[in-house]
């Protein structure tokens, strides 16, 4: 996957800025703002975007930072077609934020199967971050975007209440789907990766 190479350049730049002495203060105020409200994108790409379709490794971070597991009802609401052979949640605070993070592996939707009929047997992976409601969705699109390393392939398609951005990529071995869904106005959303596997 070549999504991610834009975003992780741009953050080493920064990091290489505020490691000399004359930034040493600012670092240390930045590491603590960041530690307190940190960008869900950030988060998403660490918990979701970097680990699937690695079911385990998601469920072995869940452990290590101690994350409760999200209620049943709360928990069927990532798999709404009940299709899901693996079905993980936990409600997970970073800093002073909580997000709900839910994980789905499966076989291929039926309408993904139509797009790419070689997947047609294989696995759908797919792990989602519901953000809550401190930052709007102006703030974490242009990262979005900056972890895909691309052009969306549709943006802003209204679907229900929420606004869905699209980003497509992969090969003949593996196809790979970030989603940000986001009100048209006001703060939340959810943020999504789906990988698709012949196995």
């Amino acid at each position: 996957m070549t999504f991610g190479r834009v975003f992780v350049s741009a953050a080493m730049l920064v990091l290489c800025l505020i490691s000399s002495p004359a930034f040493a203060q600012t670092k240390a105020e930045a590491a603590a703002a960041q530690a307190r409200n940190p960008d869900p994108v950030f988060v998403f790409n660490r918990v979701c975007y970097s680990q699937v379709p690695n079911v385990q490794a998601i469920e072995n971070l869940a452990t290590q930072l101690a994350w409760r597991l999200l209620a049943k009802d709360l928990l069927q609401d990532f798999d709404p077609e009940k299709r899901a052979e693996t079905l993980l949640g936990w409600q997970a605070q970073v800093g002073e934020r909580l997000f709900q993070i839910g994980v789905t592996q499966g076989p291929v939707p039926a309408k993904m199967q139509e797009s790419f009929p070689k997947f047609a047997n294989g696995k759908a992976t797919s792990c989602s971050m519901v953000l809550d409601d401190q930052q709007p969705a102006s703030e974490f699109l242009p990262n979005m975007q900056r972890l895909a390393g691309k052009e969306p392939i549709a943006s802003d398609v209204e679907e229900g209440r929420l606004r869905t951005t699209t980003w497509a990529g992969g090969n003949d071995e593996v196809k790979v789907f970030l989603f940000a869904k986001a009100p048209p106005t006001g703060n939340g959303g959810l943020l999504n990766v789906t990988v698709l596997t012949k196995k």
